[in-house]
Protein backbone atom coordinates (compact mmCIF):
# COMPACT_ATOMS: atom_id res chain seq x y z
CA UNK A 1 0.00 0.00 0.00
CA UNK A 2 1.62 3.25 -1.19
CA UNK A 3 0.17 6.33 0.48
CA UNK A 4 0.73 9.99 -0.40
CA UNK A 5 -0.02 12.20 2.64
CA UNK A 6 -0.56 15.91 1.90
CA UNK A 7 -0.38 18.89 4.24
CA UNK A 8 -0.15 22.49 3.07
CA UNK A 9 2.71 23.66 5.32
CA UNK A 10 5.89 22.60 7.08
CA UNK A 11 5.22 24.84 10.09
CA UNK A 12 3.86 23.79 13.49
CA UNK A 13 0.15 23.84 12.70
CA UNK A 14 -2.47 21.40 13.94
CA UNK A 15 -3.04 19.66 10.62
CA UNK A 16 0.69 19.41 10.01
CA UNK A 17 1.32 17.90 13.44
CA UNK A 18 -1.49 15.39 12.82
CA UNK A 19 -0.06 14.45 9.41
CA UNK A 20 3.45 13.89 10.76
CA UNK A 21 2.44 11.76 13.74
CA UNK A 22 -0.07 9.72 11.76
CA UNK A 23 2.39 9.12 8.93
CA UNK A 24 5.09 7.97 11.35
CA UNK A 25 2.71 5.51 12.98
CA UNK A 26 1.50 4.15 9.64
CA UNK A 27 5.07 3.69 8.42
CA UNK A 28 5.98 1.89 11.65
CA UNK A 29 3.06 -0.44 10.94
CA UNK A 30 4.40 -1.29 7.51
CA UNK A 31 2.60 1.21 5.29
CA UNK A 32 4.73 2.67 2.49
CA UNK A 33 4.00 6.35 2.99
CA UNK A 34 5.49 9.63 1.83
CA UNK A 35 4.70 13.17 2.99
CA UNK A 36 4.12 16.00 0.51
CA UNK A 37 3.97 19.59 1.72
CA UNK A 38 4.04 23.09 0.29
CA UNK A 39 6.45 25.94 0.94
CA UNK A 40 6.74 29.42 -0.48
CA UNK A 41 9.47 29.72 -3.07
CA UNK A 42 10.91 32.71 -1.17
CA UNK A 43 11.01 30.88 2.19
CA UNK A 44 14.26 28.90 2.28
CA UNK A 45 13.81 27.66 5.85
CA UNK A 46 10.40 26.13 5.08
CA UNK A 47 11.91 24.27 2.13
CA UNK A 48 14.52 22.59 4.31
CA UNK A 49 12.06 20.45 6.24
CA UNK A 50 9.44 20.43 8.94
CA UNK A 51 9.43 22.21 12.28
CA UNK A 52 10.72 18.95 13.78
CA UNK A 53 12.59 15.90 12.55
CA UNK A 54 10.40 13.23 10.96
CA UNK A 55 11.02 9.54 10.36
CA UNK A 56 9.05 9.42 7.09
CA UNK A 57 10.28 10.21 3.55
CA UNK A 58 9.01 13.60 2.43
CA UNK A 59 9.06 16.03 -0.47
CA UNK A 60 8.46 19.76 -0.19
CA UNK A 61 6.90 21.40 -3.24
CA UNK A 62 7.38 25.12 -3.79
CA UNK A 63 4.87 27.68 -5.01
CA UNK A 64 5.03 31.40 -5.70
CA UNK A 65 3.33 33.40 -2.96
CA UNK A 66 0.80 36.01 -4.09
CA UNK A 67 -0.94 38.70 -2.03
CA UNK A 68 -4.31 37.92 -3.59
CA UNK A 69 -5.78 34.97 -1.72
CA UNK A 70 -7.56 33.28 -4.64
CA UNK A 71 -4.50 33.61 -6.86
CA UNK A 72 -2.32 32.19 -4.08
CA UNK A 73 -4.64 29.20 -3.64
CA UNK A 74 -4.50 28.49 -7.37
CA UNK A 75 -0.70 28.55 -7.29
CA UNK A 76 -0.66 26.14 -4.34
CA UNK A 77 -3.08 23.78 -6.06
CA UNK A 78 -1.08 23.99 -9.28
CA UNK A 79 2.14 23.05 -7.44
CA UNK A 80 0.48 19.91 -6.11
CA UNK A 81 -1.14 19.01 -9.43
CA UNK A 82 2.12 19.25 -11.38
CA UNK A 83 4.43 17.53 -8.90
CA UNK A 84 2.49 14.87 -7.00
CA UNK A 85 3.10 11.24 -7.98
CA UNK A 86 0.44 9.62 -10.16
CA UNK A 87 0.85 6.05 -8.94
CA UNK A 88 -0.04 6.07 -5.23
CA UNK A 89 -2.64 3.57 -4.01
CA UNK A 90 -4.11 6.09 -1.55
CA UNK A 91 -4.07 9.89 -1.46
CA UNK A 92 -4.80 11.54 1.88
CA UNK A 93 -5.04 15.31 2.38
CA UNK A 94 -5.18 17.15 5.70
CA UNK A 95 -6.65 20.37 4.28
CA UNK A 96 -8.77 21.95 1.58
CA UNK A 97 -5.79 22.91 -0.61
CA UNK A 98 -4.56 19.36 -1.04
CA UNK A 99 -8.10 18.05 -1.22
CA UNK A 100 -8.97 20.39 -4.07
CA UNK A 101 -5.78 19.55 -5.96
CA UNK A 102 -6.51 15.82 -5.70
CA UNK A 103 -10.12 16.28 -6.79
CA UNK A 104 -8.99 18.16 -9.90
CA UNK A 105 -6.35 15.57 -10.68
CA UNK A 106 -8.91 12.81 -10.42
CA UNK A 107 -11.42 14.69 -12.60
CA UNK A 108 -8.70 15.14 -15.24
CA UNK A 109 -7.82 11.45 -15.16
CA UNK A 110 -4.34 12.03 -13.72
CA UNK A 111 -5.01 9.78 -10.74
CA UNK A 112 -7.58 7.07 -10.07
CA UNK A 113 -6.83 5.97 -6.50
CA UNK A 114 -9.18 6.68 -3.54
CA UNK A 115 -8.88 10.18 -2.08
CA UNK A 116 -9.18 10.65 1.69
CA UNK A 117 -9.58 13.94 3.53
CA UNK A 118 -9.17 14.65 7.23
CA UNK A 119 -11.47 17.51 8.19
CA UNK A 120 -10.13 19.15 11.33
CA UNK A 121 -12.75 21.90 11.26
CA UNK A 122 -14.76 23.85 8.71
CA UNK A 123 -14.08 27.57 8.72
CA UNK A 124 -17.00 29.92 8.07
CA UNK A 125 -14.66 32.37 6.39
CA UNK A 126 -15.83 35.98 6.05
CA UNK A 127 -14.61 35.95 2.43
CA UNK A 128 -17.40 34.28 0.38
CA UNK A 129 -14.93 32.90 -2.18
CA UNK A 130 -12.86 31.17 0.50
CA UNK A 131 -15.92 29.74 2.23
CA UNK A 132 -17.15 28.30 -1.10
CA UNK A 133 -13.68 26.89 -1.69
CA UNK A 134 -13.78 25.21 1.73
CA UNK A 135 -17.24 23.70 1.18
CA UNK A 136 -16.34 22.34 -2.25
CA UNK A 137 -13.17 20.76 -0.86
CA UNK A 138 -15.26 18.92 1.73
CA UNK A 139 -17.60 17.63 -0.97
CA UNK A 140 -14.94 16.39 -3.38
CA UNK A 141 -13.28 13.71 -1.20
CA UNK A 142 -14.07 10.03 -1.70
CA UNK A 143 -13.70 9.27 2.03
CA UNK A 144 -13.70 11.58 5.05
CA UNK A 145 -12.15 11.53 8.50
CA UNK A 146 -13.04 13.98 11.28
CA UNK A 147 -11.27 14.59 14.59
CA UNK A 148 -14.27 14.71 16.95
CA UNK A 149 -17.87 13.63 17.43
CA UNK A 150 -18.89 17.27 17.08
CA UNK A 151 -17.50 17.56 13.56
CA UNK A 152 -18.93 14.20 12.58
CA UNK A 153 -22.37 15.55 13.51
CA UNK A 154 -21.80 18.85 11.66
CA UNK A 155 -20.62 17.06 8.54
CA UNK A 156 -23.70 14.86 8.50
CA UNK A 157 -26.35 17.42 9.44
CA UNK A 158 -25.00 20.44 7.54
CA UNK A 159 -23.36 18.80 4.52
CA UNK A 160 -24.93 15.34 4.26
CA UNK A 161 -21.65 13.38 4.41
CA UNK A 162 -20.74 10.38 6.53
CA UNK A 163 -17.31 10.32 8.15
CA UNK A 164 -15.06 8.30 10.43
CA UNK A 165 -13.66 9.73 13.66
CA UNK A 166 -9.87 9.70 13.98
CA UNK A 167 -9.01 11.59 17.14
CA UNK A 168 -5.76 13.45 17.51
CA UNK A 169 -3.34 11.52 19.67
CA UNK A 170 -0.56 12.44 22.05
CA UNK A 171 2.78 10.83 22.85
CA UNK A 172 3.23 11.41 26.57
CA UNK A 173 6.90 10.43 26.31
CA UNK A 174 7.48 13.53 24.16
CA UNK A 175 6.82 15.64 27.25
CA UNK A 176 8.49 13.64 30.00
CA UNK A 177 11.61 15.80 29.82
CA UNK A 178 9.73 19.10 30.06
CA UNK A 179 11.35 21.23 32.81
CA UNK A 180 8.89 21.83 35.63
CA UNK A 181 10.43 25.02 36.97
CA UNK A 182 7.59 27.50 37.43
CA UNK A 183 8.13 31.05 36.23
CA UNK A 184 8.74 33.72 38.87
CA UNK A 185 5.58 35.62 37.85
CA UNK A 186 2.06 34.22 37.26
CA UNK A 187 2.21 33.11 33.64
CA UNK A 188 -0.47 32.40 31.03
CA UNK A 189 0.47 30.61 27.80
CA UNK A 190 -1.29 30.83 24.44
CA UNK A 191 -0.23 28.52 21.60
CA UNK A 192 -2.21 28.85 18.40
CA UNK A 193 -2.53 31.22 15.48
CA UNK A 194 -3.18 34.87 14.78
CA UNK A 195 -6.23 34.12 12.64
CA UNK A 196 -9.63 35.28 13.99
CA UNK A 197 -10.74 31.68 14.62
CA UNK A 198 -8.30 31.34 17.54
CA UNK A 199 -9.67 34.35 19.46
CA UNK A 200 -6.37 35.70 20.78
CA UNK A 201 -7.90 39.20 20.97
CA UNK A 202 -10.34 38.03 23.66
CA UNK A 203 -7.45 36.85 25.82
CA UNK A 204 -5.71 40.19 25.40
CA UNK A 205 -8.88 42.05 26.38
CA UNK A 206 -9.19 39.73 29.38
CA UNK A 207 -5.62 40.57 30.36
CA UNK A 208 -6.73 44.12 31.15
CA UNK A 209 -9.13 42.74 33.77
CA UNK A 210 -6.72 40.08 35.03
CA UNK A 211 -3.95 42.61 35.60
CA UNK A 212 -6.21 44.62 37.90
CA UNK A 213 -6.34 41.65 40.30
CA UNK A 214 -2.91 40.14 39.60
CA UNK A 215 -0.60 43.04 38.71
CA UNK A 216 2.49 40.93 37.95
CA UNK A 217 0.69 38.56 35.55
CA UNK A 218 2.25 37.94 32.13
CA UNK A 219 1.10 36.33 28.90
CA UNK A 220 3.35 34.42 26.50
CA UNK A 221 1.80 34.20 23.05
CA UNK A 222 3.24 31.74 20.52
CA UNK A 223 1.21 32.48 17.41
CA UNK A 224 1.90 32.66 13.72
CA UNK A 225 -0.15 33.89 10.80
CA UNK A 226 -3.05 31.70 9.72
CA UNK A 227 -4.05 30.07 6.45
CA UNK A 228 -4.78 33.36 4.73
CA UNK A 229 -1.28 34.61 5.49
CA UNK A 230 -2.56 38.13 6.14
CA UNK A 231 -2.83 38.20 9.95
CA UNK A 232 -0.41 40.71 11.43
CA UNK A 233 1.01 40.57 14.94
CA UNK A 234 1.26 44.37 14.78
CA UNK A 235 -2.53 44.60 15.15
CA UNK A 236 -2.35 42.62 18.39
CA UNK A 237 0.47 44.78 19.69
CA UNK A 238 -1.63 47.89 19.08
CA UNK A 239 -4.52 46.25 20.94
CA UNK A 240 -2.21 45.38 23.84
CA UNK A 241 -1.05 48.99 23.99
CA UNK A 242 -4.61 50.30 24.02
CA UNK A 243 -5.46 47.88 26.84
CA UNK A 244 -2.34 49.10 28.67
CA UNK A 245 -0.97 45.55 28.98
CA UNK A 246 1.74 45.68 26.33
CA UNK A 247 4.42 45.40 29.03
CA UNK A 248 2.84 42.13 30.21
CA UNK A 249 2.75 40.26 26.88
CA UNK A 250 5.58 38.53 25.01
CA UNK A 251 4.84 37.77 21.36
CA UNK A 252 6.58 34.94 19.49
CA UNK A 253 5.79 33.91 15.94
CA UNK A 254 7.69 30.66 16.09
CA UNK A 255 9.90 28.94 18.64
CA UNK A 256 11.92 25.75 18.75
CA UNK A 257 10.42 22.57 20.18
CA UNK A 258 12.79 22.90 23.12
CA UNK A 259 11.72 26.45 23.88
CA UNK A 260 8.02 25.61 23.52
CA UNK A 261 8.42 22.81 26.04
CA UNK A 262 10.13 25.24 28.39
CA UNK A 263 7.13 27.57 28.07
CA UNK A 264 4.80 24.66 28.88
CA UNK A 265 6.88 23.82 31.92
CA UNK A 266 7.04 27.39 33.23
CA UNK A 267 3.44 28.46 32.71
CA UNK A 268 0.64 28.20 35.27
CA UNK A 269 -2.02 27.44 32.68
CA UNK A 270 -2.73 27.41 28.95
CA UNK A 271 -5.62 29.39 27.47
CA UNK A 272 -7.31 28.70 24.12
CA UNK A 273 -10.18 31.20 23.59
CA UNK A 274 -11.23 29.97 20.14
CA UNK A 275 -14.34 30.97 18.23
CA UNK A 276 -14.16 27.70 16.31
CA UNK A 277 -11.95 24.70 16.98
CA UNK A 278 -11.37 21.24 15.59
CA UNK A 279 -9.84 19.67 18.67
CA UNK A 280 -7.04 21.73 20.20
CA UNK A 281 -3.60 20.11 20.04
CA UNK A 282 -2.09 22.78 22.29
CA UNK A 283 -4.63 21.78 24.94
CA UNK A 284 -3.41 18.19 24.75
CA UNK A 285 0.22 19.24 24.99
CA UNK A 286 -0.41 21.42 28.04
CA UNK A 287 -2.39 18.63 29.69
CA UNK A 288 0.42 16.17 28.97
CA UNK A 289 2.69 18.57 30.89
CA UNK A 290 0.34 18.57 33.88
CA UNK A 291 -1.02 22.04 33.22
CA UNK A 292 -4.66 23.09 33.68
CA UNK A 293 -6.36 24.75 30.73
CA UNK A 294 -9.00 27.38 30.11
CA UNK A 295 -10.82 27.02 26.81
CA UNK A 296 -14.06 27.85 25.05
CA UNK A 297 -16.97 25.46 24.62
CA UNK A 298 -16.61 25.14 20.86
CA UNK A 299 -16.02 22.34 18.34
CA UNK A 300 -14.39 19.24 19.75
CA UNK A 301 -12.96 20.96 22.84
CA UNK A 302 -15.62 19.72 25.32
CA UNK A 303 -14.91 16.15 24.21
CA UNK A 304 -11.32 16.58 25.38
CA UNK A 305 -11.62 18.99 28.31
CA UNK A 306 -14.34 18.37 30.89
CA UNK A 307 -15.34 21.45 32.86
CA UNK A 308 -13.87 21.58 36.35
CA UNK A 309 -12.15 18.20 35.81
CA UNK A 310 -9.25 18.91 33.43
CA UNK A 311 -9.88 22.60 32.96
CA UNK A 312 -12.39 25.42 32.95
CA UNK A 313 -14.66 26.00 29.95
CA UNK A 314 -16.24 29.35 29.08
CA UNK A 315 -18.48 30.66 26.33
CA UNK A 316 -16.74 31.95 23.20
CA UNK A 317 -16.23 35.75 22.99
CA UNK A 318 -16.99 36.11 26.73
CA UNK A 319 -14.16 38.36 27.93
CA UNK A 320 -15.49 38.68 31.48
CA UNK A 321 -16.01 34.94 31.85
CA UNK A 322 -12.56 34.24 30.41
CA UNK A 323 -10.92 36.66 32.84
CA UNK A 324 -12.80 35.19 35.83
CA UNK A 325 -11.73 31.63 34.95
CA UNK A 326 -8.08 32.62 34.54
CA UNK A 327 -8.00 34.60 37.78
CA UNK A 328 -9.63 31.72 39.61
CA UNK A 329 -6.87 29.36 38.52
CA UNK A 330 -4.03 31.78 39.10
CA UNK A 331 -5.24 32.37 42.67
CA UNK A 332 -5.84 28.69 43.52
CA UNK A 333 -2.69 26.52 43.31
CA UNK A 334 -4.51 23.45 44.65
CA UNK A 335 -7.09 23.70 41.87
CA UNK A 336 -4.30 24.04 39.30
CA UNK A 337 -2.67 20.85 40.57
CA UNK A 338 -5.96 18.93 40.63
CA UNK A 339 -6.96 19.91 37.10
CA UNK A 340 -3.42 19.45 35.78
CA UNK A 341 -3.14 15.95 37.22
CA UNK A 342 -6.52 14.98 35.76
CA UNK A 343 -5.48 16.39 32.40
CA UNK A 344 -2.37 14.22 32.23
CA UNK A 345 -4.50 11.15 32.92
CA UNK A 346 -7.12 12.24 30.41
CA UNK A 347 -4.87 12.66 27.39
CA UNK A 348 -3.50 9.15 27.79
CA UNK A 349 -6.88 7.97 26.46
CA UNK A 350 -5.96 9.35 23.04
CA UNK A 351 -3.28 7.39 21.24
CA UNK A 352 -1.79 7.74 17.78
CA UNK A 353 -1.60 3.94 17.61
CA UNK A 354 -5.39 3.72 17.85
CA UNK A 355 -5.84 6.48 15.28
CA UNK A 356 -3.45 4.76 12.86
CA UNK A 357 -5.35 1.47 13.21
CA UNK A 358 -8.62 3.15 12.25
CA UNK A 359 -7.01 4.94 9.28
CA UNK A 360 -5.32 1.76 8.03
CA UNK A 361 -8.62 -0.13 8.29
CA UNK A 362 -10.41 2.52 6.20
CA UNK A 363 -7.61 2.52 3.63
CA UNK A 364 -7.99 -1.24 3.21
CA UNK A 365 -11.76 -0.97 2.88
CA UNK A 366 -11.41 1.67 0.18
CA UNK A 367 -8.89 -0.39 -1.77
CA UNK A 368 -11.08 -3.48 -1.52
CA UNK A 369 -14.11 -1.52 -2.76
CA UNK A 370 -12.08 -0.17 -5.67
CA UNK A 371 -11.15 -3.66 -6.91
CA UNK A 372 -12.92 -4.84 -10.09
CA UNK A 373 -15.89 -7.06 -9.24
CA UNK A 374 -15.64 -10.67 -10.51
CA UNK A 375 -17.73 -11.58 -13.53
CA UNK A 376 -21.00 -13.41 -12.84
CA UNK A 377 -20.72 -15.44 -16.06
Amino acid sequence: MRVAMLTYSTRARGGVAHALKLSERLRRDGVEIKLFSLARSDDASAQEGYYRDVSVPFEILTYEWHSDLVTRLEKMIDAYSKKLPRDADIYHSQDCVGGTALARMKAEGLISAPVFRTIHHIDDFAEPSLFEFEKKAVAHADHRFVVSRYWKKVLKESYGFESTITYNGIDIEDFRDVPRTRASAPTILFVGGLEPRKGLEFLMLAMQRIAQEIPDVRLISVAKTGFRGTDDVGWFKVLANRCQVDDKIEFYESVSEEKLKRFYGECDLLVLPSRNEGWGLSLMEAMACGKPVVATKVGGVPELVRHNIEGLLVDPCDVKGLARAIVRLLKDPELRVRLGTSGTQRVQSFSWDRTARVVRREYKRALHSALPKPSMK
